[in-house]
């Protein structure tokens, strides 16, 4: 009995020696084809330069559940999102606004009151939150190797950190909280969410490089978020001017009780960005180059209400091309001097035209990749690079800077928002008329120097023209030139459209 009962021992034990042999030779023949999470996968084909040690660090992040230091995703994240952003914000849908809407609030006259205030505070408040809300769902809807990009993620988590101010505050009753309130809204505006903007468009073109998110529907979201961003920054923008001037005794104004829209000079906003181009080019080729003639006609003396900054934007970045394709072009053909640029202002009671004419030799690229933030992955790649060599946009990460005591100190090192600030009040095209101001990351992408081209400008410029009734079409004979045409709605025509809808 003995010796059976040890012969059954020793069958089972080499019943589980072969077993084991037999794990081993599985493992050994599939471990290297089936590497696990805790493996570094190879990023070779993406950065071929780089050794795999030195990318394992930030590999290493990436496969965290939570980001190390951040103060939303973590394990309370999905109860949090779940009671309060789903079933409390979610229910709830933002207003359509038009600008009539803003300088009424619920009052027929256009005299600026202490209760035209608190209510402007109490709407701005309210639909903040609720469309900070509505663009978090949108993010979480997104694939998770897109939302999981470093770029991305720091817009997720600026934009939970912004829902959750503006949750969190006080109900506004007095001018007091409204005060309060508006220097919540300073803040918002001046430290780490000021670089939402870079991060969102960076954050296209490294999801067009890793192919993680189908081109035209990348497209459709940047203009979403874009389109959102113009109306949100409207509605803060508003409120700051409308608090500033009840304080400062003002009350009335033409258009909105606020002075973000001002009477705008076509020829001297034309000309400051004419002004521009050619100081870039100088600095890009140098000091005596020939330059091209600019001219203006038509309507040339124009004046209209619109954003300033926002007018400078959009004449700038569409001159920009004209000018250094005609100045490539002269070069190229042997000319003394290039030819001219010629802007022709056109106006009628429902928007404004302005058509830009160059005999730059046209557009080399097919006209659906310069309307897209993604592009091919060899034109995305150089944009990225020279991205990544502006000023503080691609190093600064809001985790470094999240719970600083002083957080506006993020924005002052970031000098491409900065350097908007101080070109702005140096022409003088826009005075502070209200004492809340702020970077500006729009201008301060226009105002790079012209060798680090981002591809995204003329996309950028069709998203806010179309914002404001308007659009931006591009007619090119190559070989020949190109005819750039603008579109801007009137907003003193506009008033009762529902213009703020686009949330």
């Amino acid at each position: 009995m003995l010796h059976s009962r040890a012969a059954r021992v020793l069958q089972r034990s080499g019943s589980e020696a072969q077993m084991q042999q037999l794990r081993a030779q599985h493992h050994k023949r599939y471990s290297m084809a089936s590497p696990t999470i805790s493996q570094v996968p190879d990023f070779s084909k993406y950065f071929p330069t780089w050794p795999v040690t030195e990318l394992a660090p930030f590999i290493n992040e990436v496969m965290r559940a939570y980001p190390r230091n951040s103060k939303y995703v973590n394990q309370q994240h999905y109860y949090h999102n779940r009671k309060v952003l789903v079933e409390r914000y979610l229910q709830r849908q933002p207003h359509a606004v038009s600008l009539k809407h803003l300088a009424q609030y619920y009052d027929d006259s256009n005299r600026l009151t202490k209760q035209k205030v608190i209510r402007s505070g109490q709407f701005a408040k309210e639909e903040l939150t609720v469309r900070m809300a509505h663009k978090l769902r949108e993010l979480q809807d997104l694939p998770f190797n897109v939302v999981n990009n470093f770029h991305f993620v720091q817009v997720y988590e600026s934009y939970y950190n912004i829902f959750e101010r503006f949750r969190r505050f006080p109900a506004i009753r007095t001018l007091e909280d409204n005060e309060r309130f508006a220097e919540l809204l300073h803040q918002i505006m001046s430290d780490f969410n000021s670089l939402n903007l870079p991060h969102l468009i960076m954050g296209a073109l490294e999801s067009c490089i890793l192919d993680l998110y189908p081109q035209d529907a990348m497209d459709r979201l940047m203009s979403s978020f874009l389109r959102a961003r113009i109306s949100r920054r409207l509605i803060v923008e508003e409120h700051l001017s409308v608090t500033s001037n009840y304080m400062s005794g003002k009350s009335e104004n033409t258009l909105v009780l606020g002075d973000i829209f001002q009477e705008c000079s076509a020829r001297e906003y034309l000309l400051h960005a004419a002004r521009i181009c050619e100081n870039a080019i100088r600095d890009m080729f140098y000091p005596d180059i020939p330059l091209p003639d600019f001219i203006i006609d038509g309507c040339a003396d124009l004046r209209f209400y619109f954003l300033p900054s926002q007018l400078h934007y959009l004449f700038g970045e569409t001159l920009r091309n004209s000018y250094e394709a005609t100045v490539k072009e002269a070069i190229r053909r042997g000319l003394p001097k290039p030819d001219p640029i010629t802007v022709t202002v056109v106006q009628n009671p429902e928007s404004y035209l302005f058509r830009i004419s160059d005999r730059g030799g046209g557009i080399p690229h097919p006209d659906r990749t310069i309307w897209s933030f993604g592009k091919s992955k060899l034109l995305a790649q150089q944009a990225l690079d020279n991205f990544h060599k502006l000023p503080g946009a691609q190093t600064v990460s809001l985790y470094d800077h999240m719970y600083d005591a002083d957080a506006r100190r993020v924005a002052a090192a970031c000098k491409l928002s900065n350097t908007s600030l101080q070109s702005m009040a140096e022409t003088n095209l826009t005075k502070g008329r209200y004492k809340f101001d702020f970077p500006r990351p729009l201008v301060g992408l226009l105002e790079r120097p012209f060798r680090y081209k981002l591809g995204i400008g003329l996309a950028m410029c069709k998203v806010y023209a179309e914002y404001w009734n308007g659009d931006l079409t591009v007619h090119s004979i190559h070989g020949h030139g190109t005819d750039t045409v603008l579109k801007l709605g009137n907003l003193m025509y506009h008033t009762d459209h529902l213009q703020l809808d686009r949330v």
